[in-house]
């Protein structure tokens, strides 16, 4: 009985440990994650770049699952390339190793202090950066309740017959260790987990150095295990991705195999305390590990790129939007700064829409007329798939900034999708006056030339201003905004007069009074995005 309850205590523990992990990822993205995501604004045009950011990243995120399906995303949002991510992923092999080296000192009575800490600011403070600060502590002092358990339990277990000759059999056959740490792994999807519960085990002493380590290298394939089956559902980013992980990690296992037993001896003499040594075994091997592959980055890429080619068809099915991906919503701040990068670039097309438009009412382009129907599907299509990832992204995850960030995107597509209706239908005039062979009279002309112009100015303006956050820009914007109003109501008092003196075709009337207030509006739209700055 005793011993069905030391198991159930270390399942319990791992779980605590697990959910631990969460919640202390949770915090540190809050905190942090906007510091990464400048570091991923700077170029990662370096190995050494890639590899720093790899290893915060999976410090930030606590998995190196996750991080490996963010960068699937990031791939197909174009941000990185599979070279550029191999190098982030041998800073991740680095970046897993952080909670293991945390979890080895054995500092009793802390665990209790980073709760109280988290408590105290999760549920007495009002400041909303102060909540955000406890919940690291909160689940950091989980994360070693959870630890207590397992190496509670731990001790009991490693009593049994069992349980001693399963060890004395992984000590003989080495391959036995490495495969229990695969598996195992696999089933929890967590090798931060799996390296945890075999550190517990080494506080209690309820493990050996040589076993320990083999379940570590094992741990390292096991990670790769789920990213390699989901893969296979996915498209080429996906399985080129994984498939890269699984040759370091595999690689990375191979050639320290024959060595295990002289790299056992040079850790026992890293540290006294058992625990210690398991996390330096971990930590030295991965390090070793990314150093071995950092010169082989560009031809396993190219390796990985003729494994796995693209196929025509999947070129055919890729989505209209450049920036997101389904996969970035792990990083909800990652998915907020990509999101605000889809908003922009849908801005870019419309303001082109809006030109192109005005350019076939003057000059009665088909051409033109033809790009911005096109155009105007894709901007649909766009805007429905912006709006299904905005709404997908978990606001609670974010910090306040972001949160405020992310409404306001909400608001900023329905501006702009209604620039591109706007363009539609100047478009649609443009058409209407070729095939009725209607022309506008020279002044007429003259004027929708003078206010398109404006117009354009004034929406360039403004998706400048929300690029790059400027609100110096708004007053700007706003006297262009009262100037085309004004210019709008003398076009339309001047086209009254030119049809009393029959200078303008009155079948251009409507025409040109319906492409006033399209540009008109336009312009208010320009100006509510340079207003979303303000909020």
């Amino acid at each position: 009985m005793e011993i069905f309850q030391s198991i159930l205590e270390l399942f319990g523990g791992l779980a605590i440990f697990i959910y631990g992990v969460h919640i202390l990822s949770e915090g540190l993205e809050k905190v942090a994650g906007s510091k990464l995501l400048s570091f991923l604004n700077s170029s990662l045009d370096h190995p050494l770049k890639q590899g720093l950011f790899g290893t915060i990243a999976t410090a930030l995120m606590q998995s190196s699952g996750l991080l490996m399906v963010t960068m699937i995303g990031l791939i197909n949002a174009n941000m990185l390339s599979l070279q550029q991510a191999i190098g982030i992923m041998l800073g991740q092999e680095i970046g897993t190793t952080i909670t293991g080296q945390l979890v080895s000192f054995q500092i009793k009575g802390f665990n209790l202090i980073f709760l109280i800490i988290g408590f105290f600011f999760i549920f007495f403070s009002k400041d909303r950066k102060l909540h955000m600060v406890g919940q690291p502590f909160f689940g950091f002092g989980i994360v070693f309740v959870g630890m207590n358990m397992m190496a509670k339990a731990g001790a009991v277990i490693s009593q049994t017959t069992f349980f001693q000759n399963a060890l004395l059999t992984m000590s003989q056959y080495i391959l036995l260790g490495v495969l229990v740490g695969a598996v195992f792994t696999a089933i929890i999807q967590s090798s931060t987990a799996m390296i945890g519960l075999v550190i517990a085990m080494g506080i209690s002493h309820s493990i050996t150095l040589d076993v320990a380590i083999a379940i570590i290298l094992g741990a390292n394939i096991g990670s790769c295990i789920m990213g390699w089956l989901a893969a296979l559902q996915s498209g080429t980013s996906a399985k080129r991705a994984s498939y890269a992980q699984i040759f370091i990690n595999v690689i990375g296992v191979l050639l320290f195999l024959p060595f295990i037993h002289p790299y056992t001896n040079l850790i026992a003499t890293t540290s006294g305390v058992l625990s210690r040594q398991i996390a330096n075994a971990h930590t030295i091997f991965n390090i070793l590990v990314s150093l071995l592959m950092l010169p082989f980055i560009k031809p396993l890429a190219h390796s990985v790129e003729k494994l796995i080619p693209e196929h025509e068809e999947e070129k055919s099915k890729k989505s209209k939007t450049r920036f997101i991906d389904p996969r970035l919503l792990n990083m909800p701040m990652m998915a907020v700064k990509l999101a605000k990068e889809e908003v922009l670039r849908m801005g870019e097309i419309t303001c082109e829409m809006v030109l192109r438009s005005s350019q076939a009412l003057l000059h009665k382009n088909k051409e033109n007329v033809k790009w911005v129907l096109k155009h105007e599907k894709d901007i649909d299509e766009i805007t429905r798939t912006l709006e299904e990832f905005l709404e997908s992204i978990p606001g609670e995850k974010l910090n306040p900034a972001d949160q405020d960030r992310l409404e306001d995107l909400k608001h900023l597509i329905t501006d702009i999708e209604r620039v591109g209706d706007h363009a539609n239908n100047l478009a649609e005039y443009a058409d209407e006056l070729a095939d009725k062979k209607i022309s506008l009279s020279k002044d007429a002309k003259k004027e929708l030339k003078t206010i398109s112009i404006l117009v354009v100015h004034n929406y360039e303006a403004s998706l400048k201003a929300l690029k790059n956050e400027n609100k110096k820009m708004i007053a700007k914007i706003a006297k262009r905004e009262d100037a085309i109003d004004k210019l709008e109501k003398e076009c339309r008092q001047n086209h009254i007069s030119r049809l009393k003196k029959k200078v303008c075709h009155p079948e251009a009337d409507t025409i040109f009074n319906d492409t006033l207030r399209n540009l008109e509006r336009i312009s208010d739209h320009a100006y509510n995005i340079a207003l979303s700055l303000e909020e």
